[in-house]
C-alpha cells in the first residue's frame, strides 16, 4: 500500500508540473484548475505515504525531489524546442506523458508477474497473448473493416467516443472483479493500452490508445476521441499557436 501510494504521489506530482507549464503563469482556467487540483492529490497522497509503515521518511522526500526535477528539467527541455514538433500530431508534454503512462501500465504487468513467478502459467500466457495479439487483432480488423466502407479519413470526437474511450478498458480492467474466470483481461488490457502509448509517443501520432497500431500498419491517421489524450493535445497545440 504505501508503494501504490508513494507511486500515485508522483505520478500526481507529475500532472501538476505539466498541467502548470500548460497554464502559462494561470493565464488560462482550465491548465490553471489542474495544476492546483493535481497538486493537491499529490500533497495529500504523499502525506498519506509518510503515515504508513515501510519507507522511511528521507526516501520518500528524495524520491519527491528526484522526481520533480527531472520532469521539470524535462519539460523546459521540451518546451524550448517545440519547432522541432510540428510535423507530429502530438507535441512534447503528450510524447512525455504517454511514455511515463505507458511505461508504468505495462510495467506494472511485468512487476506483478514477477511477483507471482508467473503462476498461474496458463492466466500469464493468456494475459500476454491478449494483449499483445488478440486486442491489437480484433482493433485492425475494425480498422480495416472501416476503412473499406469509408476510406476518406475520419476522426470522432464525439461524447460517445469519450465515453467508450474509458469504459471498455475499464470494463476489461476490472474483470478480475466481476469476472475472475476472465480475469486475464485485465492484465491484458493494461500491455494493449500501455503499449499502444509507447507506440504513439514513438511515432508522434494521436488516435487514443485505440488506433496507434493499425494507424501505423495501415498507413492511417485516424483518430478516436480519448477522453484524457485529446483535451491534453488540444492544449497544448493551443499553447504552442500563442
Amino acid at each position: 500500500m504505501n508503494a501504490l501510494l508513494l507511486i500515485l504521489a508522483l505520478f500526481s506530482e507529475c500532472l501538476a508540473i505539466i498541467f502548470l507549464k500548460l497554464s502559462q503563469g494561470f493565464s488560462k482556467r482550465l491548465p490553471g484548475l489542474a495544476t492546483v487540483a493535481f497538486a493537491a492529490l499529490s500533497l495529500t497522497l504523499l502525506s498519506l505515504a509518510l503515515n504508513v509503515k515501510g519507507f522511511e521518511m528521507n526516501v520518500i522526500y528524495a524520491a519527491w525531489s528526484v522526481v520533480g526535477i527531472a520532469v521539470i528539467a524535462f519539460v523546459e527541455s521540451f518546451w524550448k524546442q517545440r519547432e522541432q514538433w510540428n510535423g507530429r500530431n502530438i507535441r512534447p508534454i503528450g510524447t512525455m506523458a504517454r511514455l511515463g503512462i505507458g511505461l508504468w501500465l505495462a510495467g506494472s504487468v511485468v512487476y506483478g508477474q514477477l511477483v507471482t513467478r508467473f503462476v498461474p502459467a496458463t492466466h500469464t500466457f493468456a494475459s500476454w497473448a491478449l494483449g499483445l495479439i488478440g486486442f491489437p487483432a480484433v482493433v485492425l480488423a475494425w480498422h480495416w473493416w472501416r476503412i473499406r466502407r469509408h476510406p476518406a479519413r475520419f476522426e470522432d470526437t464525439s461524447l460517445l467516443s469519450f465515453v467508450l474511450s474509458v469504459a471498455l478498458p475499464l470494463a476489461l480492467y476490472f474483470t478480475w472483479w466481476y469476472a475472475p474466470a476472465f480475469s486475464a483481461a485485465s492484465d491484458a488490457v493494461l500491455l494493449f493500452v500501455g503499449g499502444s502509448m509507447l507506440l504513439a509517443a514513438l511515432r508522434g501520432s494521436a488516435g487514443c490508445e485505440l488506433l496507434a497500431l493499425s494507424n501505423w500498419l495501415l498507413h492511417r491517421c485516424d483518430q478516436i476521441a480519448c477522453a484524457v489524450w485529446t483535451p491534453l493535445d488540444s492544449l497544448e497545440q493551443g499553447g504552442s499557436r500563442s
